[in-house]
């Protein structure tokens, strides 16, 4: 990924880390994306920007009662994230950016970005809050669009 001239709206420069998850169309939203960040010198940035048109899909959808519920291990993760069975991505206006301040030099290293809205900590996450288990009983990732370790599979909630 070219890291050369991203900047954020506040002036820091941006470099991508090697495994930071960021693939396809979303590095060439990034530039949009960094030009409307003010880092109000955070250390930690977790930034939804809404565009004026369609800029991808996301995986991460509302659930009702009449969808298929599973929880699985994903790698590197602690806990079990909930997926829904029989579901298509679904045509989103956001990307959401997480960045992390480099603590000897001025900028900042892309942890992640996604198309989709800013979602509450899993509920086994140890950044968990009183919104999480809320956000994640109402939603859940699209069953196959992450990777998932075999064998981990439930249909009860394990948290």
């Amino acid at each position: 990924m070219n890291t050369i001239g991203m900047m954020l709206a506040s002036g820091e420069a941006v470099i991508d880390r090697f495994n930071s998850h960021v693939h396809g169309e979303m590095t060439q939203l990034l530039p949009a994306v960094f030009s409307r960040v003010k880092s109000e010198g955070r250390k930690f940035l977790i930034e939804e920007v809404k565009f004026d048109r369609i800029v991808g899909e996301t995986v991460c959808v509302p659930t009702t009662d009449a969808d298929e519920i599973v929880w699985a291990k994903r790698p590197k993760r602690f806990g079990h994230s909930r997926f829904v069975k029989n579901r298509k991505p679904e045509p989103c206006d956001r990307v959401v950016v997480v960045l992390k301040r480099d603590d000897v030099e001025d900028y900042y290293v892309l942890i992640t970005a996604f198309v989709g809205h800013r979602p509450e900590p899993e509920p086994w996450d140890r950044n968990a809050n009183g919104n999480s288990r809320a956000f994640w009983e109402s939603r859940a990732l699209i069953w196959g669009s992450e990777e998932t370790i075999p064998g981990t599979e439930t249909t009860v909630c394990p948290w």
